[in-house]
C-alpha cells in the first residue's frame, strides 16, 4: 500500500494543465497557461475567456470543499490506521521540496517537460521557456526558444536541441546565447533527440503530428537535409537516440532503428487490451547501451538489443545500402495498476516508477472528480512486485493528468546510464505545478524514521557513533520504558544495563582518586538510582540486581541494601552469590548482619552463618565470624583462628575448637583413633599455638569441660612434638594412655623419663597391665618380682627369657632356671635359646631324668647343629685370615727386597753424607729436608722450614761424624732400625711433601 510521505505538505490546487482529453493542446497567453479544446474557433475561445476563469475559480471553491469533507473521514480513518503505523515498511527515498527556481515556474508558466545532464539541469515550460541551472539549481541561463509548449528536450552535453508544439526545433548552446539554431517543421513536434555524436555529425531526429520519424543533419555550406525514416502508423510520440541505436514511439508501437545503416531493426507492437497511444507520453530511460526501459501507460518494457554480426552492405558498390546485424528481445513486460509518468533503474533488484491515479469516474454526486496523489513506486523488474510506494503531494495534483507529470535522475559522472545506489543521485519528480527532489535516504534519515515509529531499540543500536552519548542515552531509557510499559521488566533490566554501561568512564588516575565525581559519574549514578528504585520499589528486584553496577558509579547503599534484604526472606541463595559478588563498601555491612542475625531466631541456617562470618571477616571482627562458625562447626574456624593468630582471645571456646570435625555422638562412642583422625587438625592448631596459650591452661580448660579424651590427644600430640614442653603432664599422660590408648602406654614407659614410676607402678598394677607393669618393675631392680609375674601370670617363657636377657643378671637366670626344671614347655624354650645367654650343657645336666619333654630331640639337634655352624664359620674364618696374612707379609718382604732406581742428576744435588729417600711419586729427599718439611707442615706448615733445621732436629742418632750426621756403611740391620725411625717420624703425613703441596694448591 502506498504511504503518504510527510515530508511533502499538500497545498492548494490549481487549474489543469492536461493534455488527457482528446483534441486538447496549449497555447502562451498572457503568462499562464489555457486549456482550450482544438475543435472551437480562436474567437469562441477568446469570448469563452473570461467564463472559463470564473468556471475555474468556482471549481477551486468546490474543490476545497470537498477537500474539507474528504479531510474529515480521513481524520476518522487516521485514527484507525494508527495502531498499523509501526507494521508500515521504512520509506527509501526522502524527498525535498524544489524552492530555488523562478517564482513563475509552476505557476503563470507551467512546466512541460525537464532534462538532467550530469553537468547541468534543463526545465522546460509550456510557455516555451527554457531554465538551464546547475545541478545546485543556480541559473545558468534562461532563455525563451518557442512560442508553444516544450514538449521534448535533448542534449549532448554542449547544447540543448528542444520539440515544441509551434512545430520548431531549438538548438541552442548551454552556456553561449548566441550558439543558436531553429528547424521549422511547419507542424508541432512532439519528440527531438540529438546524436550522441551531435558535435561531429550535426544530426539530430524529431517527429510529431507529421506522423513522420526525420533524421536532419548539416550539409555542406549550413544546409540541412532532412530523411524520413519512415511515415505513416499516427505521429511520434517520443524518440531516444543513445549509441547507435534510435527508439521511437507512435501509435503502432516501439520502433528501434540502427543508426549508421538507417535500417529498422524490430518493432513492439502494444498490448491489445492498451488505451490510445496519443492519449499518454511514452518515458524511455536506459538502463546500460544495449538494455532500456519504456513506460507507456499501464505498460513497461524491458527491451534489449543484441547484436548479431557486423554491418555489412546489400549489394555491390560504394553507394551499397547497409544492412544491421542487430535484433531485440523484449526481456520483461510488466503491467502496472497505474499510468506511468517516469521509469528509472533504481538498483538491481528495482525499478523507480512515477505512477498517476486517474479520479474514479463522475458522478452526479461529483461531477469533476479529483485525481489521486501520484505514487513513487519501487518495483521487482522480474515480478513486478511492488516493494515500496510513497504518495507525492504535488501542489495542483486534483487537476492534473498523467503527462503532466516528469521523472528524472541526476548523477555525478552517470554518462546517460543509471549509476549504483547511494552514489548521490537525485530523483526528481515534477508536475506542471511543483517539484521534489529525492534522494536515497543514509543512516541519519534511517535513524530518525526509527526514532518516529518508536523503534527505539533498532534506533538505540544504530546510534552507536551517530549521535552524542547524551543523546544515545536518552533514547536507551526511551526503550526501557517501552519495555516496561508492555510488562517486560527483565528485558528492561537487561537493556538498562546495555544502555547505562554503553557510555565508558574514563579512568581515573591516582593523583584524581580523592576528586569528587565526574559529571558523566553523577549523571550515570542518577540515572540508574531512578530506575534502580523503579525496580525495587515496583516489585522487580530480580530483574535488576543482577545488573547493578558495584563501580564507576557506585550507588546509594540504601539500594544494595534493599536488594540484599529482599533476597534474604526471598531467595537465600541468591542473596548468597550477592554477598560473594558485592563488596563490602557498597552497603552498611552492621545492618545487614543486624537482619540475617535477627533471621536465624527463625530458623538457624548453617549457610546463613557461613556468610554472617564472611561478612564480620570483611569488617574486621574475626572473633564474632568465629563464633559462628564454632556453632556450625565449620572447620573453616581453624584456618581463621590461625590466619588471624586468635588463639589466645580463643581459650574458652578451645574444647569447641578442638571437637569442631567431632559430632557430640562421635566424641562419646567413637573409637579413640576415630576420634583422633578427625581432631587431628584442630588439635595440631592449638598445639602449634602452644606458645601463644600455654599447654597447662590448655588442658585445664579441656578438662575442666570434661573431655579427657580431647585432653590426652592434645598432650600426646605435645609429647610429639615438643617432648620438653609435654614433660609437665607425663604422670597425667600415663593415666590417659592406660585409659583412651593401652597399646602405646608401654611405649611412652620406654620413651620418657619424666613419670613417677610409683604412680605409673600403681596405675599399671590397679588395672592389671602385667607387661606395662613387668617393664616399671625391671626400672625399680623388683626384676624377681616381674619375673615371677611373667611367668605366673603371662606364662610366656619367651617374655621370661626377653626379660632375663635384659637384665643381664645370673640370679635371675639361676631364679628363671629353678622354676623352669619342673616345666617341660619352659625347658624347651630354654634349649631353643641356649648358646647365647644359657650354656646348653649346664641346663641339660640340670634336666631331671626320665622327664617327658615334648620337641626335645628336635632342640638337641638343633643346637648341635648351631655349635657345629658356629664352628665351621670360625674355621673358615680363621683360614681366610691366615691367607690375608701371609699375602701381606709375602708382599712386605718383597717390598723391602726390591730395589729402588736412584736418578743420579739428582744425585748431584745431595752430599755424600747424606741419607736419601725417594717416594713412588719420583720425588727425592735428603733425611734431614724431609724431616724438617714434615715438621714443618705438621707445625706452622712453614715451607722455609728447611733452612730453619738446627742441629738439634731429630735426626737418626747412629754413626756420626764431627758434624753429627750418619757416616759409613751400615748393616742390615742397622739399615731396617734406620727405616723404621723414619717411618715414626713420617706417621701421620705418609705422602710426599711436594706432591701434597700441589694437591693443596690446586684446590685453592
Amino acid at each position: 500500500m502506498a504511504t503518504q510521505n510527510a515530508m511533502v505538505a499538500q497545498d492548494e490546487s490549481y487549474g489543469s494543465s492536461s493534455d488527457e482529453d482528446e483534441g486538447r493542446s496549449a497555447t502562451f497567453n498572457a503568462g499562464y497557461t489555457e486549456v482550450v479544446d482544438s475543435s472551437s474557433s480562436e474567437d469562441e475561445a477568446a469570448e469563452e475567456d473570461e467564463g472559463e476563469v470564473l468556471e475555474q475559480e468556482v471549481s477551486e471553491e468546490g474543490s476545497e470543499e470537498e477537500s474539507e469533507e474528504e479531510d474529515d473521514e480521513d481524520d476518522d480513518d487516521d485514527e484507525d490506521d494508527e495502531d498499523d503505523e509501526d507494521d508500515d515498511d521504512e520509506p527509501r527515498l526522502k524527498y525535498t521540496r524544489i524552492v530555488q527556481l523562478p517564482p513563475t515556474l509552476f505557476s503563470s508558466d507551467p512546466l512541460s517537460t525537464f532534462l538532467a545532464h550530469d553537468d547541468f539541469l534543463v526545465f522546460a515550460t509550456h510557455g516555451g521557456t527554457l531554465y538551464v541551472t546547475t545541478p545546485e539549481l543556480e541559473p545558468i541561463r534562461t532563455y525563451r526558444a518557442h512560442s508553444a509548449s516544450i514538449l521534448s528536450l535533448s542534449t549532448d552535453g554542449t547544447v540543448i536541441a528542444s520539440a515544441s508544439l509551434d512545430g520548431r526545433v531549438v538548438i541552442a548552446s548551454v552556456n553561449d546565447p548566441k550558439d543558436i539554431s531553429a528547424s521549422d517543421f511547419l507542424r508541432p513536434v512532439h519528440a527531438v533527440s540529438l546524436d550522441p555524436n551531435f558535435q561531429t555529425t550535426r544530426t539530430f531526429v524529431s517527429g510529431g503530428t507529421a506522423c513522420s520519424l526525420i533524421l536532419s543533419e548539416k550539409g555542406w555550406l549550413g544546409r540541412q537535409t532532412d530523411t524520413t525514416l519512415f511515415h505513416g502508423e499516427g505521429p511520434i510520440n517520443s524518440i531516444d537516440w543513445t549509441g547507435d541505436i534510435i527508439v521511437a514511439m507512435n501509435d503502432s508501437g516501439i520502433h528501434l532503428y540502427h543508426a549508421p545503416t538507417r535500417s529498422r531493426i524490430s518493432r513492439i507492437a502494444l498490448p491489445k487490451d492498451s488505451p490510445r497511444p496519443d492519449l499518454y507520453r511514452p518515458r524511455i530511460s536506459w538502463i546500460s547501451p544495449n538494455k532500456f526501459l519504456v513506460g507507456w501507460a499501464y505498460t513497461i518494457w524491458i527491451v534489449k538489443v543484441i547484436k548479431t554480426g557486423e554491418t555489412k552492405a546489400i549489394g555491390q558498390g560504394n553507394m551499397s545500402p547497409l544492412m544491421s546485424e542487430r535484433k531485440s528481445e523484449v526481456e520483461t513486460i510488466l503491467s502496472i495498476d497505474g499510468l506511468v509518468s517516469g521509469v528509472l533503474k533504481y538498483d538491481d533488484d528495482s525499478l523507480l516508477i512515477l505512477t498517476y491515479n486517474p479520479p474514479p469516474p463522475p458522478t452526479e454526486e461529483v461531477p469533476r472528480p479529483l485525481a489521486q496523489t501520484p505514487e513513487l513506486r519501487l518495483v521487482s523488474p522480474t515480478t513486478g512486485e511492488e516493494l515500496s510506494a510513497d504518495q507525492i503531494s504535488l501542489r495542483g495534483y486534483e487537476r492534473l493528468g498523467a503527462n503532466d507529470y516528469h521523472l528524472g535522475v541526476w548523477s555525478a559522472n552517470s554518462k546517460g546510464f543509471p549509476t549504483a545506489p547511494n552514489s548521490g543521485r537525485k530523483f526528481y519528480v515534477l508536475s506542471a505545478r511543483d517539484g521534489v527532489i529525492a534522494t536515497e535516504r543514509d543512516e541519519n534519515d534511517r535513524f530518525e524514521w526509527l526514532l518516529e515509529r518508536k523503534k527505539y531499540e533498532e534506533a538505540w543500536y544504530m546510534s552507536e557513533g551517530l549521535v552524542e552519548d547524551n543523546r544515545r542515552r536518552e533514547i536507551g531509557t526511551k526503550w526501557v520504558e517501552q519495555l516496561i510499559e508492555s510488562d517486560d521488566w527483565h528485558a528492561a533490566g537487561l537493556t538498562l544495563r546495555k544502555v547505562l554501561t554503553a557510555t565508558p568512564i574514563p579512568p581515573v588516575s591516582s593523583s584524581e582518586i580523592e576528586e569528587e565525581e565526574t559529571e558523566l559519574e553523577k549523571s550515570l549514578r542518577e540515572e540508574w538510582e531512578r530506575w534502580a528504585w523503579a525496580f525495587v520499589t515496583g516489585g522487580h528486584v530480580a530483574d535488576i540486581a543482577g545488573y547493578l553496577p558495584t563501580s564507576a558509579p557506585e550507588l546509594s547503599s540504601v539500594i544494595y541494601e534493599m536488594v540484599l534484604g529482599h533476597y534474604l526472606n526471598n531467595d537465600k541463595e541468591q542473596l548468597y552469590k550477592f554477598l560473594d559478588t558485592w563488596t563490602i563498601d557498597l552497603y552498611d555491612a552492621k545492618s545487614i548482619i543486624a537482619l540475617m542475625e535477627n533471621k536465624l531466631k527463625d530458623e538457624d541456617d548453617r549457610k546463613l552463618r557461613q556468610n554472617i562470618a564472611k561478612i564480620y571477616v570483611a569488617i574486621g571482627n574475626p572473633n564474632a565470624a568465629i563464633r559462628h562458625l564454632l556453632h556450625i562447626q565449620d572447620p573453616a574456624a581453624i584456618d581463621l583462628i590461625r590466619d588471624q593468630h586468635l588463639l589466645l582471645s580463643m581459650l574458652p571456646s578451645i574444647p569447641e575448637i578442638m571437637t569442631i570435625n567431632v559430632s557430640v555422638e562421635e566424641l562419646e562412642s567413637a573409637p579413640v583413633a576415630v576420634i583422633r583422625e578427625k581432631s587431628a587438625e584442630a588439635v595440631d592448631l592449638v598445639v602449634e599455638g602452644r606458645l601463644e596459650l600455654l599447654p597447662e591452661r590448655v588442658v585445664e580448660q579441656v578438662m575442666k569441660s570434661g573431655m579427657e579424651v580431647m585432653a590426652f590427644l592434645y598432650l600426646e600430640r605435645l609429647q610429639m612434638m615438643d617432648p620438653f614442653a609435654s614433660q609437665g603432664f607425663s604422670d597425667l599422660l600415663v593415666n590417659l594412655y592406660a585409659d583412651y590408648d593401652r597399646p602405646k602406654l608401654l611405649e611412652f614407659f620406654k620413651k620418657s623419663n619424666s613419670y613417677d614410676l610409683e604412680k605409673a607402678s600403681e596405675i599399671c598394677e590397679k588395672r592389671e597391665y602385667i607387661p606395662e607393669l613387668v617393664y616399671i618393675l625391671g626400672k625399680t631392680g623388683e626384676n624377681k618380682r616381674a619375673l615371677m609375674l611373667i611367668i605366673n601370670r603371662l606364662q610366656d617363657v619367651d617374655q621370661a627369657i626377653t626379660f632375663a636377657k635384659a637384665q643381664d643378671d645370673k640370679e635371675l637366670w639361676t631364679d628363671l632356671l629353678d622354676y623352669s626344671m619342673d616345666k617341660p614347655k619352659f625347658i624347651r624354650a630354654l634349649l631353643e635359646q641356649a648358646g647365647t645367654a644359657i650354656n646348653p650343657i649346664t641346663l641339660v645336666r640340670r634336666i631331671k631324668e626320665g622327664m617327658q619333654i615334648e620337641g626335645l630331640k628336635t632342640a638337641l639337634q638343633r643346637i648341635l647343629h648351631e655349635y657345629e655352624l658356629t664352628l665351621s664359620i670360625a674355621q673358615g674364618a680363621a683360614m681366610i685370615l691366615n691367607g690375608e696374612v701371609e699375602g701381606y707379609s709375602e708382599q712386605l718382604r718383597s717390598g723391602r727386597a726390591r730395589a729402588i732406581k736412584f736418578d743420579i742428576e739428582q744425585l748431584e744435588s745431595f752430599k755424600a753424607t747424606d741419607t736419601l729417600l725417594q717416594f713412588p711419586c719420583g720425588h727425592m729427599f735428603s733425611e734431614q729436608s724431609l724431616l724438617a718439611k714434615l715438621r714443618a707442615i705438621q707445625v706452622n706448615h712453614d715451607v722455609n722450614a728447611e733452612e730453619k733445621v738446627s742441629e738439634q732436629d731429630e735426626v737418626w742418632p747412629g754413626n756420626k761424624d764431627g758434624s753429627g750426621y750418619p757416616v759409613g756403611i751400615k748393616s742390615v740391620a742397622q739399615k731396617v732400625t734406620h727405616l723404621a725411625f723414619i717411618k715414626e717420624k713420617m706417621r701421620g703425613s705418609p705422602d710426599c711433601p711436594t706432591c701434597k703441596e700441589s694437591k693443596a694448591k690446586q684446590r685453592l
